[in-house]
């Protein structure tokens, strides 16, 4: 009996297909990432909703405040009831509050601050002011008074002067060590009202170079001020230089003395080569 052949094998063994992935569940698919514009949406959302809500605490609060000043004003407790002033030193307080022009029985919050800072620097001897609220009740306010620098003849007066020409009022006892200064046209009479400050600040400098209390100064011609002291009439020049021109003065005053005898003298400091003196 004879044993089938086997049929000889050729080539490499066929490759079974290979099997279908089976589908992946809901749980192990990874979402896709979202878009640009959809992620700029929840960004602007939100700042949106944080906007919102700050709003809303904004608002709750100012309505507690709100209606808790209202409890307070009822009750009287934010009534003005005190005005301090700090700086003044020639002013009197009553001077002052006189100007605020206040309504009896006002509320803190209600007053202006901008019209009480315009009242108090309507008084001419006041130049700069700061006004506060100060709670439960008062006001504070801070001054800086103008200083008096020359006294200016004028309209057969004397009034005191401030750096910037303003008008401060008639001389004080404290007046009598300031220049006085002539020459100045102008119409001013009462106090607030303002006369040349060049010409003002020229007298002044003047003055200090001479150094005496007092020292009378014409200014009626800026280029050319006039120093009226010991019966003379000394001229100066606008170049400046004061201070050394009248230590010439200083050095001459015997001969210029003997000069002027009983007359007076005219003397001429213009020139830095030479003094000019000769009596009137």
């Amino acid at each position: 009996m004879r044993t089938p052949a086997r049929t000889p094998r050729t080539g490499a063994a066929r490759k079974r297909p290979a099997a279908k992935a089976a589908p992946r569940t809901g749980r192990n698919v990874r979402r896709a990432a979202p878009s640009g514009d959809a992620a700029a949406r929840k960004a602007r959302l939100r700042r949106r909703l944080k906007a919102a809500g700050a709003a809303c605490l904004v608002a709750a609060v100012g309505a507690g405040l709100w209606a808790g000043g209202v409890q307070l004003k009822r009750h009287g407790y934010l009534r003005v009831n005190h005005i301090a002033f700090e700086g003044q030193s020639r002013i009197a307080e009553s001077q002052l509050v006189s100007r605020l022009g206040l309504p009896e029985g006002i509320d803190l919050p209600d007053v202006d601050l901008g019209a009480v800072a315009a009242a108090v620097l309507s008084h001419p001897w006041i130049e700069r002011v700061t006004v506060r609220r100060s709670y439960p009740d008062a006001l504070s306010i801070r001054v800086w008074e103008r200083t008096p620098v020359a006294v200016v003849r004028t309209g057969g007066r004397e009034l005191m002067v401030d750096a910037g020409g303003v008008v401060l009022g008639l001389p004080d006892p404290d007046a009598d060590a300031l220049p006085r200064l002539t020459g100045i046209e102008t119409k001013a009479r009462n106090a607030g009202d303002r006369v040349d400050a060049a010409r003002v600040a020229l007298g002044a400098r003047v003055a200090r170079a001479w150094g005496e209390p007092g020292a009378l100064v014409d200014v009626a011609d800026p280029e050319d001020p006039l120093l009226l002291a010991d019966g003379l009439r000394v001229r100066l020049g606008a170049d400046g230089g004061y201070r050394w021109r009248l230590a010439r003065l200083a050095a001459l005053q015997p001969e210029i003395a003997a000069l002027a005898g009983r007359h007076g003298a005219e003397v001429d400091l213009r020139y830095d080569d030479r003094v000019i003196a000769r009596p009137l």
